[in-house]
């Protein structure tokens, strides 16, 4: 079996010393960031949780670089925050942080990750990114906090706040910090910082007793800083990469307000772990070749293929279903039986595991990240009385009881869909009509939709249509059309329910697929 994917070239390196400069937490933490200075003795003694990771990202043309804390969730997924990134182009690299070795190595070039649409770089809402990575297995993970655990930061509540703290942004050497605290109210948020806090953040200062926290340690590294309670992660650290934390009073993403986008990010895994998007496509003698824009920009789509399905009418990536940090492949045989094929950090497939029989009673098929909002990668199926039905992931490999989400769906000729398409961060689903019209069906984060909107006119060019996640990596989820011609077109979403101008993928290479999902 041959296979083809984007591996990334890894260099190991050392960043240099200096001091950044930057904007300032706007009008939220504005503090002038301290010269380089030794850690501070309680930093230097501090213990933080094995899931937290010390990060720093290069932009290698203009040479700003970001020192930020990320949160393991999976081999392949830290959390962080938006703007610990430098950007997304082959000047932009990541460096993690060798505690064992006190010394920075890393990756260079297309560093990949996904960031809430709606965040807001001044109020610092929706404060969350994913990025996608090889990380080093840690011992645990982080518990990520829910709806039920808000009475973990509830006022008055007391937190532990953890980093990794540097001496300014391009020092190499990165120290444990921890403080202990105390969640404030929204009011008294207001009056420390001197203005409200945007819906789904909350804030600390220290606790009464706590030791004072020395200024190194409220700079560099404290975005993406995971706070602690109960033995779960409540929040995470909103200061800005270039800003400084004053008197201690720190803003926070509330994780429980998130935590079904983050779980969704989670699991939207591909063949390549570090990609975020990509499609298979079938030839003639049912072999399947993995399509990414990469391969049909250079018209080099590899037609060897990467699998070979001559008994199965259907496939499909399924995410991480199984919850091992990897994609899943889902499979039908033409009997109707839907299988699980797991996959690891090679791109080895495992054994087949049997998810049911009776999919064929499904005349269009697709997997959608999260539709059910518990985080878990959900299966949707369109049967011929035009029904449409959800079977929500398990989070253990299998699938849950199907349940009814539509009714008349048998008008639209194309169905497709992975993530969000609307930019409020919930999966959503796309519909064309006979006339050739899109139409968005916005998820409502509980297994339903709002009421359609146009999303655009003359798809009726289009022979087929598939949502492939983010492919050309611009941080926007994707939608792909292919016209009988062959040609490819890749439209990148607005983030308000429509498309940006469409970019030429290839103008005849993808003619010979049957069929693309």
């Amino acid at each position: 079996m041959k296979r083809h994917g984007l591996l990334r070239a890894r260099t190991a390196g050392r960043l240099s010393t200096g001091v950044l400069t930057g904007a300032l937490l706007a009008g939220l933490m504005a503090a002038t960031q301290p010269a380089a200075a030794a850690p501070s003795a309680s930093a230097a003694a501090a213990t933080v949780p094995s899931w937290l990771v010390p990060l720093n990202f290069q932009d290698g043309e203009s040479d700003a670089r970001h020192s930020c804390t990320g949160i393991y969730l999976s081999p392949a997924r830290t959390l962080a925050t938006p703007d610990c990134f430098t950007g997304m182009s082959k000047n932009d690299g990541v460096w993690e942080y060798d505690a064992a070795g006190k010394m920075t190595g890393g990756s260079a070039g297309f560093t990949r990750y996904r960031s809430h649409p709606q965040f807001n770089a001044t109020t610092r809402q929706a404060g969350v990114s994913v990025f996608y990575d090889q990380n080093p297995a840690p011992a645990g993970r982080a518990v990520l906090a829910g709806p039920s655990d808000t009475y973990l930061y509830t006022a008055g509540s007391k937190a532990t706040f953890y980093s990794w703290t540097g001496t300014d942004a391009q020092e190499s050497v990165r120290v444990r910090h921890s403080e202990q605290v105390v969640v404030r109210s929204g009011s008294d948020c207001a009056a420390l910082l001197g203005r409200s806090l945007p819906q789904g953040t909350i804030c600390t200062s220290p606790a009464p007793d706590a030791a004072p926290v020395a200024a190194a340690d409220q700079c560099f590294g404290d975005a993406g800083g995971a706070l602690v309670a109960g033995g779960k992660l409540i929040a995470v650290s909103a200061t800005s990469t270039s800003g400084c934390v004053q008197n201690g009073v720190r803003l926070y993403t509330a994780i429980p307000t998130y935590r079904a986008v983050v779980e969704s990010w989670t699991r939207d895994v591909d063949i390549e772990y570090r990609d975020s998007g990509s499609i298979f496509g079938r030839e003639p003698e049912d072999m399947i070749d993995t399509l990414t824009p990469e391969y049909a920009w250079a018209n080099n789509v590899d037609n060897s293929g990467f699998m070979y399905l001559p008994f199965e009418n259907f496939v499909t990536l399924g995410g991480d279903l199984n919850r091992n940090g990897y994609t899943d492949l889902l499979v039908r045989h033409n009997n109707g039986t839907l299988y699980r094929i797991p996959y690891d950090v090679s791109h080895n497939p495992g054994s087949r595991v049997s998810l049911g029989t009776g999919w064929n009673r499904y005349n269009k098929l697709l997997a959608v990240r999260d539709l059910s909002g518990d985080g878990q990668p959900d299966v949707v199926g369109r049967d011929a009385y035009g029904y449409l039905w959800m079977h929500p992931g398990t989070g253990t490999g299998g699938l849950g009881a199907r349940k009814k989400i539509g009714v008349g769906w048998a008008q639209y000729n194309a169905i497709v869909g992975r993530s969000d398409l609307s930019g409020d961060g919930r999966p959503d689903l796309l519909v064309r009509d006979a006339a050739g019209d899109l139409w968005l069906y916005r998820g409502n984060g509980g297994g339903g939709f709002l009421p359609r909107t146009k999303a655009g006119a003359g798809w009726k060019a289009f022979n087929a249509i598939v949502a492939s996640g983010d492919s050309d990596h611009d941080g926007r989820q994707d939608v792909i059309g292919r016209t009988s011609a062959g040609a490819a077109y890749l439209y990148n979403v607005n983030n308000k329910g429509s498309f940006v101008a469409p970019k030429l993928l290839t103008a005849s290479n993808w003619k010979k697929y049957v069929s693309l999902s």
